[in-house]
């Protein structure tokens, strides 16, 4: 993961505890392409791909998201910070993110 991509990551830890949910990092191994995060806001278990603006995900990423979705899993992939205020509102209805900025 490179700086940008981390300081993303840090933005939806952040945001997501400032909602009274918890963030944890997911390390798999054996498991490659697994999610970035697990994240937990009111009941709600989502598995979250964290990537810069214009990164992307690779075929293993594709596959073992596939296999989530597969076992009844809600996966998605952020792209930036914008992507995580996206998932914030899209999900938890947020309207303003946690550094004031209006959505």
């Amino acid at each position: 993961m490179g700086a940008r991509e981390n300081k993303v990551e840090t933005y939806l830890k952040t945001s997501v505890a400032a909602l009274g949910g918890v963030s944890r990092k997911w390390v798999s191994p054996g498991h490659d392409g697994v999610t970035d995060q697990i994240v937990i806001i009111e009941g709600a278990v989502w598995f979250v791909e964290v990537k810069t603006q214009d990164g992307k995900l690779s075929a293993m990423q594709v596959r073992e998201h596939a296999r989530l979705r597969t076992a009844g899993a809600n996966v998605t992939t952020v792209y930036g910070r914008a992507g995580v205020d996206e998932f914030l509102r899209k999900n938890f209805g947020v309207v303003e993110c946690l550094t004031g900025d209006i959505l």
